[in-house]
């Protein structure tokens, strides 16, 4: 794994400026949803009931109703709802840092990462997010992992050429002990980085760097599993975490054609839910060409930088094994962790089109796709009830999604034959936590 390739020159005026359009619509959205103080939906409410008058660090007891949160969300929450104000909107306040976070983290972690014209395509990716602007907004640790995902990137990447200076090597260092206290999934990032770091210092340094780098990951994973004793110890000891996301633990290595599509179909659901990646053109094709052009994009950036395609694909890589173990669900709101990857790489995939044909044909790809999310934008915070009620599918998802749309597609044409008439709508949400998904 090669040093980091030379960083290219700033972006001229007119793409800077579509970036601080773009990070402030970003924030302003999520303002916006934050603002409307929308009705505490039944996850929040069951979560509440382990924060509201339970004791800062309080983590001798089980939690209720079936939740699991990292142990230094716990505590912050818990602070935060002692706040002189509804408990809704100050339970809401360290997603929605989160949330304004990431805007501004989106612009530095592209630019070290993909082409330079790529960059501002992946900030208002990320600001027309519907699931990010949504989650923004909810009491639950989804937009941490997303941040912790992207500051994790960001530190491995020194941003200028050379090796990492001892300054970052040990803020990066401090980092991985202090952030799973905060996101479980970003171990799966920083196991992609701890193996960078390691190739990398056995080509600087040899064993002796290797060793280091080592003992960094060490300390990485004695933190990790202080972490994971205390979660298991305060998870209910009752199997409804574990059946309720039975579906999302991969079928991997498959045993029948049927695993195989299903595995494939929902890496590829990645793109809509929950990166919200959309084109006017429905879920089937938008995930086929979103697909097609992150694989342009891997192959991009692997020739131009192969440590920096393995940073990228490496949580991928370790989401799916350990789905595949049964250890951690890949789906929907708890892979949020994962948005970067699927970012950066359909990013990366449009600035080669542009390179190989015409720019235009870039612009033309971004146009497609964020013309899909503003749509989507524009009716969700303009058309819909402000009080952004959620459908709660089969999945318990925001919203429909392209598993959703082939389970229907099915269901209307089995084994190719005839349509019959479609299923009826599903039930409304039950009010309170009688039902509940962590």
């Amino acid at each position: 794994m090669e040093s980091t390739p030379a960083i290219p020159a700033p972006p001229s005026d007119p793409l800077g400026r579509i970036v601080l359009i773009g990070v402030a619509v970003g924030v302003a959205l999520r303002l916006w949803e934050y603002a409307t103080l929308r009705s505490l939906y039944m996850d929040e409410v069951a979560l509440l009931t382990n924060l509201v008058g339970v004791p800062v660090f309080d983590f001798a007891h089980e939690l209720k109703q079936d939740q699991l949160a990292p142990p230094g969300f716990l505590v912050v929450e818990r602070l935060l709802v002692r706040l002189p104000m509804w408990v809704g909107a100050s339970g809401r306040l360290l997603p929605l840092a989160c949330g304004v976070l990431s805007m501004f983290l989106v612009a530095p972690l592209a630019r070290r990462y993909v082409d330079r014209l790529a960059a501002p395509i992946a900030v208002w990716l990320l600001a027309l997010s519907d699931h990010l602007i949504y989650y923004s907004a909810e009491i639950k640790p989804y937009t941490v992992d997303l941040v912790a995902a992207m500051t994790t990137l960001l530190l491995a990447v020194p941003p200028a050429p050379g090796e990492p200076t001892r300054r970052r090597l040990r803020a990066l260092a401090i980092w991985g002990a202090v952030a799973p206290w905060f996101s479980f999934p970003v171990v799966f990032v920083l196991a992609g980085v701890g193996l960078h770091l390691v190739a990398r210092a056995w080509r600087a340094e040899g064993a002796r760097g290797a060793a280091k780098a080592a003992a960094v990951g060490g300390a990485w994973l004695v933190s990790f599993l202080g972490c994971f004793l205390i979660s298991r110890s305060i998870v209910s000891k009752r199997d409804f975490l574990w059946v309720w996301w039975d579906f999302a633990f991969l079928p991997i290595p498959p045993r029948s054609w049927e695993n195989a599509r299903f595995t494939m179909e929902t890496v590829a659901n990645v793109f809509i839910n929950p990166a919200s990646v959309l084109t006017p053109f429905g879920f089937i094709p938008t995930a086929i060409l979103a697909s097609a052009l992150a694989l342009i994009g891997a192959g991009s950036l692997g020739r131009r930088w192969r440590g920096g395609l393995f940073l990228v694909l490496a949580p991928l890589v370790v989401h799916l094994a350990v789905s595949a173990l049964r250890q951690y669900p890949f789906h929907g709101r708890l892979i949020l962790s994962l948005v970067p990857t699927y970012h950066l790489l359909l990013v990366e995939g449009m600035a080669a089109v542009g390179r190989w044909a015409r720019p235009w044909a870039t612009l033309a790809l971004a146009l497609v796709f964020l013309g899909g999310q503003a749509g989507d934008i524009f009716w969700n915070q303009f058309v819909m009830p402000k009080n952004r009620s959620r459908p709660f599918d089969t999945h318990g998802d925001l919203k429909n999604d392209l598993l959703d749309e082939l389970d229907y597609r099915r269901k209307i044409r089995p084994s190719g034959g005839d349509l019959i008439a479609p299923p009826p709508p599903a039930p409304p949400a039950p009010e309170g936590p009688a039902r509940r998904v962590p």
